[in-house]
């Protein structure tokens, strides 16, 4: 619709898009809770949230995002139909009011003349990361790999003002294996060992890698409760994001039309 009525252009939208795509890649508990259980769950867990959410839950909101967009890219590469039909016809079958499962899935089957069942299946009750880097790219838009953000390439989430002060810690990360806990307030940083050694605060997550240089390890000093703490900090090499960019424009242009 903001793309009909002009109020977002074709770039302000895949931008829109590529950050859906982050937030969920991004998010460790969708390899562990499908979307379907995310739905059901939302109001003990999403509506809840804590220090470990992103760990143990994925966003039904993100998500579901993801699989819609990965139905309406199908149904158009099969030139069988689009999700606006599929929701028209699910708004006459259903009389506007609740709907299932299984109206979506004989409504796909109606348009698609073929069964989805494989692919609601995977995208809606597994836990398997979406095709949505192939789908894109057979309607012309390229799927770009950029240099992630600091906190991205730790695994944490912090505060945004303030002290430095660890929100989440990400299953998995580097931050995870140096012993990060959320709740700890990142003071200094010890580089180098014996005299050679030297210590600096740091205030802003970004001064990490001002006194770091070409180094990868680092002693992190937090302080957790009334204690302070070493911690050995091992950058990973690389962590990456995406970036969409229209890489066929005829392809594409069907298809950011009607956005």
């Amino acid at each position: 619709l903001l793309r009909r009525t002009g109020l977002i252009n074709d770039e302000a939208y895949l931008g829109l898009l590529a950050k859906t795509i982050n937030q969920v890649q991004q998010t460790p508990g969708r390899t562990v809770q499908s979307l379907s259980q995310a739905s059901f769950d939302a109001w003990v867990k999403y509506y809840r949230q804590d220090e470990n959410t992103p760990n143990a839950t994925v966003s039904y909101y993100s998500k579901g995002a993801l699989v819609a967009l990965c139905l309406d890219l199908t149904l158009r590469q099969e030139r069988a139909a689009t999700l606006d039909a599929v929701m028209r016809a699910l708004w006459a079958r259903c009389k506007g009011g609740p709907m299932s499962e299984e109206d979506l899935s004989a409504v796909l089957n109606q348009l698609a003349g073929r069964s989805f069942s494989g692919e609601l299946s995977q995208w809606v009750h597994g836990t398997s990361d979406l095709p949505v880097a192939r789908l894109l790219s057979q309607q012309g838009v390229a799927v770009h790999e950029a240099e992630a953000p600091l906190a991205r390439r730790l695994g944490i989430r912090v505060s945004d003002s303030g002290p430095l002060k660890i929100k989440t810690v990400l299953r998995g990360s580097a931050a995870e294996q140096a012993g990060f806990a959320a709740g700890d307030e990142w003071l200094a940083i010890e580089v180098g060992r014996g005299r050679a050694a030297s210590m600096w605060r740091i205030n802003r997550l970004e001064d990490l890698l001002l006194y770091l240089g070409k180094r990868r390890r680092v002693q992190a000093w937090v302080s957790r409760d009334i204690r302070m703490l070493r911690l050995n900090l091992v950058l990973p090499p690389s962590a990456s994001t995406v970036r969409l960019e229209v890489s066929d424009r005829q392809r594409a242009s069907q298809w950011l039309s009607d956005r």
